[in-house]
């Protein structure tokens, strides 16, 4: 018998790609996969307070609970992702390398 080609399924939740992950190695799915360029971020030691109008904080949690994560998380990655995008244009396009920590 050939060997049938599987392909990755899509998952409805995280609960329910773990599962899948579980029981299957992704040796099996060699053929479907590609390299990612990752870039390792230093850890997060900085800390801010930031104040919103009760408003934009309900609206904040309510985005972050449709996204399934915490308003915190939610703020934090917009903050980064601005951030990001600002580094790129006085880059002229480049990702712009971070300092080390220190």
């Amino acid at each position: 018998m050939a060997n049938k080609k599987r392909k990755i399924p899509q998952f409805r939740n995280d609960q329910e790609e773990r599962h899948f992950w579980s029981q299957h190695s992704f040796e099996e799915f060699a053929d479907e996969l590609e390299e990612l360029e990752v870039v390792i971020q230093p850890t997060r030691t900085e800390q801010i307070a930031l104040r919103l109008t009760r408003a934009d904080l309900e609206t904040l949690r309510v985005c972050a609970k449709q996204r399934g994560g915490g308003h915190t998380t939610l703020a934090r990655s917009i903050v980064e992702q601005w951030l990001a995008r600002s580094r790129q244009k006085r880059t002229g396009g480049r990702p712009a390398r971070l300092s080390p920590a220190t």
